[in-house]
């Protein structure tokens, strides 16, 4: 995939494809730096805290503690679990600071990757197809009810995570003591659910667009069923149901400006009238502005928005109707 910004991003050209460079989704799609003017020196920032992100999209904070040149798209070498890892810076400055966490346990940038690091980082990224497949085999003959996602090398080769999904509690142990044999190397089991699934392996989406989740969201909030209901949308799986099988996270975005638009029509069951006479609301649709409305003589029209009058407004929740005070 080209640079969407046409390589000012500075990461036009990286090698680091999957890891969120541009030859997979580019950095400065996800993130926009607001805050361009809190560099000094030449364009270089005084802010020690770099982002940092890794295959299947994964983000780190680090700290540059050596005041390295780094900029946007560079590859890096950083700090990681008894070894030392690769990445690309995706956001610098200010706004990494703003936005991550005060804590003084960073990790730490180590140095520019350079030429020889590359080579290393694509015959890891080679051997991890190998891994996913030798996974996949060993799983399969165990006969363990595992479906295996994915596969990382750390950069030295120190450990291998392996990513799965399962329905069932199953026991690796037995895997695992296998492919460290093999691999002679440390190796971990990381279980995905079904959105972070979707998010890692990544693909496009309903609007024909990359999934956000594999895109630019950090975090993947929960969806609840109820804002279909808020939003008078019919309760059809194979419309509410996204790649990862759950309900697709397109509710919540939509639903405050559902909200907004659900106000200016009567409620449900509310009597309205009509040029066609008086009714109950049956259903409404925000897209045409039109309600659906069953009259007193049993008919059903759909009427536009503007041409209905509420009759009667129901009490607001919480409050009840007044009336008359009776005399003590």
């Amino acid at each position: 995939m080209a640079c969407g910004s046409n390589g000012t991003c500075g990461c036009s050209g990286g090698s680091l494809g999957g890891y969120g460079g541009c030859n997979d989704s580019c950095p400065s799609v996800q993130i926009f730096d607001w805050l361009p003017e809190s560099s000094k020196s030449g364009g270089y920032d005084h802010c020690t805290l770099v982002e940092v992100a890794f295959k299947g999209r994964r983000r780190k904070v680090y700290q540059n503690n050596r005041n390295l040149p780094v900029r946007t798209g560079d590859e890096i070498i950083v700090s990681a679990q008894r070894g030392v890892d690769y990445g690309q810076v995706v956001l610098t400055g200010e706004l990494v600071h703003i936005r991550s966490r005060d804590h003084s346990n960073y990790g730490q940038v180590l140095r520019l990757a350079s030429s020889h690091d590359r080579t290393i980082y694509n015959k890891n990224k080679t051997s991890e197809k190998e891994a996913l497949v030798a996974t996949k085999a060993t799983i399969n003959r165990r006969q363990i009810p595992v479906k295996v996602v994915d596969a990382e090398w750390q950069f030295d080769r120190k450990r291998l995570t392996i990513f799965y999904t399962t329905k069932t509690k199953v026991t690796l142990k037995p895997v695992i003591s296998e492919l460290c044999r093999r691999f002679k190397s440390r190796v971990e089991f990381l279980r995905l659910n079904p959105r972070e699934e979707a998010a890692r392996v990544g693909g496009l989406g309903v609007c024909g667009r990359e999934l956000c989740c594999s895109s630019w969201m950090r975090q993947i909030p929960p969806v609840s069923a109820s804002a279909a209901r808020k939003m008078h949308m019919p309760l059809n799986e194979e419309r509410l149901t996204g790649r990862c099988g759950q309900l697709k996270c397109c509710l919540n975005y939509e639903l405050e400006q559902y909200m907004k638009i659900l106000k200016k029509f009567p409620r449900k069951k509310s009597r309205v009238d009509t040029p066609h006479g008086t009714g109950h609301v049956m259903s409404m649709n925000i897209f045409s502005r039109s309600i659906r409305v069953k009259l007193d003589n049993n008919l059903i029209e759909e009427v536009e928005l503007d041409d209905v009058q509420a009759l009667h407004r129901r009490t607001p929740r919480g409050k009840k109707p007044a009336g008359k005070q009776r005399k003590s």
